[in-house]
């Protein structure tokens, strides 16, 4: 029986190594895991439940990027002090709130919802097309503490544009004016759909 040479153990070592650093590698350039159910704390509690939930505050009052732009955008302090000027003023978290207004600070929120940096995601072209928040925020106006709802990865986001969880009244409504989709699909499934 042969025995393994001194040098071949090294080789050895050092290819799996390399193997082991080419594998953590793809996994750092492409995250296959996904943030759904991530829920941080804020610096200031906010509830949607009470926003949009109670007070029927539409998303698009605070949000008014998400069909305008590709990004629906965190609210400036105006959009906040437009209501909290005269509402709950007495509550330490609303002071908090017209102290940084007072002295022209932003209030630092943690993202919840984050797509890769080379996925191009446009919120206008959602929101044109009729998609409601809801379907990929979830039930926003029942959250205390807003929550990645769904996956947002890329076969997830596949499923829809292939017409496979698209809401109903969605795709009866781009089927009827994209004949020329594939059959079933609702947006284009290319690469550079969403990677441009």
């Amino acid at each position: 029986m042969e025995s393994i040479s001194s040098a071949q153990k090294k080789l050895g070592a050092f290819a799996l190594i390399v193997i082991l650093g080419l594998l953590g590698g793809v996994a750092w350039v492409f995250p296959t895991a996904s943030n759904q159910g991530y829920a941080p704390d804020q610096p200031i509690p906010f509830s949607h439940k009470i926003h949009a939930g109670k007070n029927k505050i539409a998303c698009l009052y605070c949000h008014s990027g998400a069909e305008k732009s590709r990004h629906a955008t965190i609210p400036s302090m105006n959009v906040c002090m437009n209501c909290h000027s005269v509402v709950r003023v007495d509550s330490p978290y609303i002071q908090e709130l017209r102290k940084a207004y007072a002295e022209g600070r932003s209030i630092e929120w943690v993202r919840v919802h984050e797509v890769p940096d080379y996925v191009y995601f446009s919120h206008k072209r959602h929101v044109s097309k009729g998609l409601s928040c809801e379907t990929c925020h979830g039930n926003v106006r029942e959250m205390d503490r807003i929550e990645q709802f769904a996956p947002l990865t890329m076969g997830w986001c596949m499923e829809c544009h292939r017409g496979e969880t698209t809401p109903r009244a969605i795709k009866e409504k781009v089927l009827a004016e994209k004949p020329l989709l594939p059959p079933g699909h609702v947006a284009p499934t290319n690469c550079t759909t969403c990677h441009n």
